[in-house]
């Protein structure tokens, strides 16, 4: 049962309920994240997010060898940058802001390549970036 905040009155909720909330609660109590620049916020994917935080707590590169995110032996995460248009001024753009071996995708709208953790912030500050995410790996069924 919980207790409704603004009528004070009391619900029931099933075990659903209670345990999206128990995992809604427990996720604001850990350590805050970064704070990312001003209007960048909802653009970086949170499982890559997560991973730059490991990463840079001294999680080892083997946790990201495979998986939804992956690392290289540099420390760098490979990431699909969703993009407004796919240009060389974009793509150039991205390289000096830190991603390297960038590949540009005009079909798929990302330039895929290996960031630094270091550098997500200033990639999703760039006005022309829609959304950072792992790529997505094909798996055998």
């Amino acid at each position: 049962m919980l207790k409704c905040l603004a009528g004070m009155r009391t619900v029931r909720c099933g075990r659903g309920c209670a345990a999206l909330l128990t995992i809604l609660l427990c996720g604001c109590a850990g350590a805050a994240p970064a704070i990312p620049p001003a209007g960048s916020a909802g653009r970086i994917a949170p499982a890559l997010a997560l991973a730059a935080q490991r990463l840079a707590a001294g999680a080892p590169l083997s946790d990201y060898a495979q998986g939804p995110v992956r690392a290289d032996a540099h420390g760098r995460l490979q990431v699909y940058v969703s993009v407004d248009a796919v240009t060389p001024e974009h793509t150039q753009a991205l390289r000096a802001a830190g991603l390297a071996d960038a590949e540009p995708s005009a079909a798929l709208g990302v330039v895929q390549g290996w960031l630094p953790p270091d550098r997500l912030g200033a990639i999703a500050a760039l006005p022309f970036v829609t959304r950072i995410a792992p790529p997505r790996y094909a798996r055998a069924r």
